[in-house]
């Protein structure tokens, strides 16, 4: 018998060494073998079973980083992978064991091993891989952390249910709670106590209490997404004492130190919450404030307003309203339903020369009336599909809105939801929409899913950040008027107006639609200088009230109407004293704060912020919320020491994702890409990945075979990918935590508003994969 199969058959018996019928087992396995081979087993079982006191360092001789652990009375030097291992081992052998000491000094990232496997010794990262890497950046630092933390990296000795013994390492500590590593060998459930007992600090502390065991409750399990040999627990911590407050106070011992800690959390605080500010500034969801199924508030962002302008018909009045119907909210506000989301269908149809909407839901519609709908929508070019996501305010929420009440113009007393509206697709993916076989249905059945054209109520806009929208000041003029269109003269009068801008009521009801032109005639400004054309200025309306009389309109630029806008800006000039500029009502710093803390948790999409630290553009911070969504666990396996690998997305496609949507031009929209992913994996190990934009593939079923396959080897995902170039990070709020910052180090706060404004560009990641399986129907 070969030495391998003596090897393969003492594993088996290994569990069993201890047991009083080890003996009988062994027979039964070599009853068939030579005697030579039975004593063989049993020496090598002997040697391996036998209780080992040799220290294990490790330090210099793998992959990965090494501390000092104490062990069942032994000192040893080990990595994550080790400590893992040891666990794991010790529960196999039943204690520390020669065949323990062997596993330790033979795991896979042992530069020896890896050596002998033919393996690189580490992964060598090139400079044209690392461009491709970002720190995440976990949002919400503020809001979680509401008690002082001790960052504290030292070893503890856990029970966990079952008395099993286990050794973990803290990661920081606080009066009510902790974060440790712990090895992944051991099965961790929620809402189990353990005993924790903080055997070095014991040593070293003078607190008389850490020399007891303390309770905790395990509150989350994160997973190790760069390193599978460790999990992270969140505990919360069950005893009433004050020990930890002690130790704590221990360590901050003088003024110095505390307020050297206490700093260095400000700093880190003031940090996430600029790229906090930057993102709920320039995102292009749309949030949104219900009041039971009334749509009471809209915050605008510098690159949501597409969606906010998409649902304006040709007189720009909005029929949000319609699409977010008390029909449609009751399906997703259930009572006690803390979060929902749902997929609308939408376009819009002329007729008659005016704008119509169509929107379904998923659930409204059968699968025949759905695919009958994608037929007729998906061939118009207003083609779209969103997904709403509602979220139930808590009672915390409800009342930082009820102090803004009047600020906000809504009775904020009764809003119960927010709502994220998110554009998931358009008319570039409407192939995708026709696959299937046109059902034989009356055009008729799409009446129930049309709009109707006027609104019962307006919700209010508000732009996320106390920075003036106009262009112009405004000034209060009451002028008789006439306007002339499609030659027909209509009476009227202004009510404001600025250099370029005019407000109007007309006597009777207009057919002009937003886009028009018309000519204005100022009888009464006419006479204050006969020598300029004010009889016929010419205009282009922008909105039109739903009873045809109220109109905004701006002025056409060109070289006759230079002259006109000169006497608009003397007539302010020359009346001061009775032309006062009409003040724009701006967020407070109050409001934008509490909508902040509100949205901040309600992420629906993954920010990152470019900048171009040389001759190329580079991803540099990517926000994140933990537990990961799955593809943001795939950039971290990816990823190198703490930070994640955005090679799938951007290798190969920078110039598409990056340099093109971002060029700086005046007026840019974010311009949206779908990029389809591969994981080939091994268990829960990534082999490879490969990446495709859409419009890489030659053709539809070259797409559907790269899902199909994607599924069969690993994991598929779906992305769609948005970038847009970012004129102006900074935000009230931003300038506010730089100036509360430069108080306690100004270096700290120059460094911050150097690092913010050198952001460039903005991308956002939504994961669609859902969405797409169903418009291609691979749904399983």
């Amino acid at each position: 018998m070969q030495q391998s199969d003596i090897l393969s058959l003492a594993e088996r018996l290994i569990p069993a060494y201890h047991s009083g019928d080890f003996e009988k087992l062994l027979n039964q396995i070599t009853a068939d073998e030579p005697p030579s081979v039975k004593i063989l087993l049993k020496m090598e079982l002997n040697r391996i079973m036998a209780p080992c006191q040799k220290v294990i360092d490790l330090r210099g001789r793998v992959q990965g980083e090494c501390r000092e652990y104490e062990l069942d009375g032994l000192t040893h030097w080990l990595d994550d992978v080790a400590f893992n291992a040891y666990h794991k081992n010790t529960r196999k052998f039943g204690g520390y064991t020669e065949g323990v000491w062997e596993a330790l000094s033979n795991t896979r990232n042992n530069f020896r091993v890896m050596q002998q496997r033919g393996k690189p010794l580490g992964r060598e990262v090139t400079a044209k891989e690392n461009q491709y890497d970002v720190e995440p950046l976990t949002l919400g630092y503020d809001l979680k952390r509401k008690e002082n933390r001790l960052k504290v990296s030292s070893q503890v000795e856990m029970t966990l249910r079952g008395s099993q013994l286990v050794h973990g390492l803290t990661l920081d500590l606080s009066p009510s709670g902790a974060k440790i590593k712990v090895p992944s060998a051991f099965e961790y459930k929620l809402g189990d106590t353990l005993t924790m007992l903080f055997s070095e600090l014991a040593k070293t502390s003078e607190v008389i209490g850490l020399q007891s065991p303390m309770t905790y409750r395990i509150l989350a399990v994160d997973e190790s997404y760069d390193n599978d040999a460790v999990k992270y627990l969140r505990l919360l911590k069950l005893d009433n004492d004050d020990t930890i407050d002690q130790l704590i106070d221990e360590s901050l011992r003088n003024d110095t130190q505390r307020t050297k800690h206490d700093n260095q959390d400000k700093v880190i605080r003031a940090r996430t919450r600029s790229f906090e500010h930057a993102y709920l500034k320039h995102t292009c969801a749309l949030p949104l404030f219900f009041s039971g199924s009334e749509l009471k508030l809209a915050l605008m962002t510098e690159n949501n307003q597409p969606i906010w302008q998409y649902w304006h018909d040709e007189r720009n009045q909005q029929s949000l309203t319609s699409l977010l119907n008390p029909q449609r909210l009751s399906l997703l506000t259930s009572p006690g339903v803390r979060a929902t989301n749902n997929v609308l269908y939408t376009f819009t149809h002329e007729h008659q020369d005016k704008t119509l909407f169509f929107s379904m839901m998923m659930p409204e519609a059968t699968r025949e009336q759905r695919q009958f709908f994608w037929h007729i929508g998906a061939k118009k070019p207003s083609w779209k599909v969103f997904r709403l996501h509602i979220f139930e305010l808590n009672k915390e929420e409800c009342r930082e809105l009820i102090d803004h009440a009047e600020e906000l113009a809504v009775d904020t007393n009764t809003l119960t939801h927010c709502g994220i509206l998110q554009e998931i697709a358009d008319d570039t993916a409407s192939h995708d929409y026709l696959l299937s076989e046109k059902p034989k249905l009356a055009s008729s059945e799409l009446n129930a899913f049309r709009h109707p054209r006027n609104q019962a109520y307006e919700p209010r806009c508000l732009y996320f950040d106390a920075v003036s929208r106009r262009k112009e000041p405004r000034y209060p003029l009451q002028t008789p008027v006439e306007l002339t269109a499609n030659q027909q003269t209509i009476a009227g009068k202004s009510f404001d107006f600025s250099k370029r801008g005019l407000n109007l009521k007309l006597e009777t009801p207009c057919a002009l639609k937003s886009g028009d032109e018309c000519l204005i005639n100022f009888l009464e400004l006419q006479l204050y200088d006969k020598n300029l054309p004010l009889n016929t200025v010419p205009y282009r309306v922008i909105r039109v009230s739903p009873n045809g009389k109220q109109l905004q309109m701006v002025m056409l630029e060109d070289s006759k109407t230079i002259k006109t806008i000169a006497f608009f800006n003397t007539l302010i000039e020359h009346n001061q004293a009775k032309l006062k500029p009409k003040t724009e009502i701006l967020p407070s710093d109050a409001l934008l704060e509490g909508l902040h803390d509100i949205l901040l948790d309600k992420m629906v999409s993954t920010p990152i912020f470019v900048d171009k630290p040389g001759a190329n553009l580079r991803p540099k911070v990517m926000g994140v919320n933990y537990p990961l969504l799955p593809h943001l666990a795939l950039f971290a396996q990816l990823g190198n020491s703490e930070q994640f690998s955005l090679a799938p997305i951007y290798k190969g496609h920078t110039n598409t994702l990056l340099a093109q949507p971002m060029k700086r031009i005046d007026g840019a929209i974010p311009q949206y890409h779908e990029l389809y992913i591969c994981a080939f994996k091994f268990g829960k190990r990534i082999q490879s990945v490969e990446a495709k934009l859409r419009e890489e593939f030659t053709h539809i079923k070259e797409r559907i075979a790269f899902i199909k396959n994607a599924q069969s080897v690993g994991e598929c995902f779906v992305l769609r990918i948005c970038g847009t170039p970012v004129f102006d990070p900074m935000t009230t709020l931003l300038r506010k935590d730089l100036e509360e910052l430069a108080t306690i180090s100004m270096p700290q706060a120059k460094k911050l508003e150097k690092e913010i404004a050198s952001i460039i560009g903005y991308s956002e990641i939504t994961d669609i994969t859902e969405e797409v399986l169903v418009r291609l129907q691979l749904t399983r």
